[in-house]
C-alpha cells in the first residue's frame, strides 16, 4: 500500500492538507495510508518506508529545514517523491536543485493543484509498486538471465509447464521461464489482479477483453481457456475487477 507522509510544524495547516489529501483519495477510492507528522525529528525517527511526502519548507526554527529533511528522506528511501509547500518562494528552485523534488505548492494551497499533483505521483507509484523481480529466468532464445525485472501490467499469463517443472512468463513479445511452483505463483500474484482460469495457469485480470462460454478473449487477440468449476469464482472476480476499475 502506498504510504503519504505530511509534515508541517503549522497544525492549521498539517490538518488543511491532509483533509485536501484524505479528500482526493475518497473521492478516486484509492486506499493510501497518510501520516501526519509536526516536525523533522519526528518524522525521521519513523521507520517505515514513505512512497509521497508533502514537506513544509520552513519547520521549526531554521528557514530552510524542511529542504534538509527532504535530503535525508531521498537518502533512507531513494524513490521517495516529495512535494513542498511554501510561503517563501525564494527557497523553491534550492528544493528543486538539491532534493530534485517533485514539485510545489504555494500556500494557500490551491485544491485543483494539490489534486493534480497527488494523482500523478500515485499513479507513479503504483507503477513503481507493480514491478517484480525474477531469478534465473531464461528467455524464448535460451538466453539466461540471473535477473530480470517486469512489470505487472506487461505480463498476460502464467503457465506451469510441468514437465520442465517450471513457471512460464508470458509478454505480449516475449516469453520467459524460470523455476517456481504453480502454487507459490498463485499464492503472491492474486493480490496483483490475476486470477486462475483453468489447472496451471492465471491470467492478467487486466488484458481480459471479454469472457464468451468457457473463454477468456484478451486484449491482444489471444484466447485462454476457462475450467468448467472454476467459472463462477472467475466470473465473479473479474466483475469484482471491473468494478474497482470502472
Amino acid at each position: 500500500m502506498i504510504r503519504i507522509a505530511i509534515c508541517d510544524d503549522n497544525r492549521e495547516e498539517l490538518d488543511y492538507v491532509s483533509g485536501l489529501v484524505k479528500d482526493i483519495l475518497s473521492e478516486q477510492k484509492i486506499n493510501c495510508t497518510v501520516e501526519l507528522f509536526t516536525s523533522a525529528d519526528e518524522l525521521l525517527a519513523d521507520t517505515e518506508r514513505i512512497d509521497i511526502g508533502i514537506l513544509d519548507i520552513v519547520i521549526g526554527e531554521g528557514m530552510q529545514n524542511g529542504i534538509d529533511l527532504g535530503c535525508k528522506l531521498k537518502e533512507k528511501y531513494p524513490d521517495i517523491s516529495l512535494i513542498y509547500t511554501t510561503s517563501y518562494e525564494k527557497y523553491v528552485m534550492k528544493a528543486i536543485n538539491d532534493v530534485h523534488a517533485y514539485s510545489y505548492l504555494c500556500k494557500p494551497i490551491d485544491g485543483k493543484k494539490m489534486r493534480q499533483q497527488i494523482l500523478e505521483l500515485i499513479g507513479r507509484s503504483q507503477d513503481r509498486m507493480l514491478e517484480k523481480e525474477f531469478y534465473h529466468v531464461i528467455d524464448s532464445n535460451n538466453r539466461e538471465y540471473a535477473l530480470i525485472t517486469l512489470n505487472l501490467n506487461d505480463i498476460l499469463y502464467f503457465e506451469y509447464l510441468k514437465r520442465q517443472k517450471k513457471v512460464a512468463i508470458v509478454l505480449q513479445r516475449e516469453t520467459y521461464e524460470y523455476d517456481c511452483t504453480f502454487g507459490s505463483v498463485v499464492e503472491e500474484f492474486l493480490k496483483y489482479d490475476f486470477a486462475v482460469n483453468c489447472r496451471g495457469m492465471m491470467v492478467n485480470l487486466r488484458h481480459i477483453l471479454k469472457m464468451k462460454g468457457y473463454t477468456a478473449f484478451l486484449d491482444n487477440g489471444m484466447e485462454l481457456p476457462i475450467a468448467q468449476k472454476r467459472m463462477e469464482d472467475f466470473r465473479k472476480t473479474l466483475n469484482e475487477f471491473l468494478q474497482k476499475n470502472s
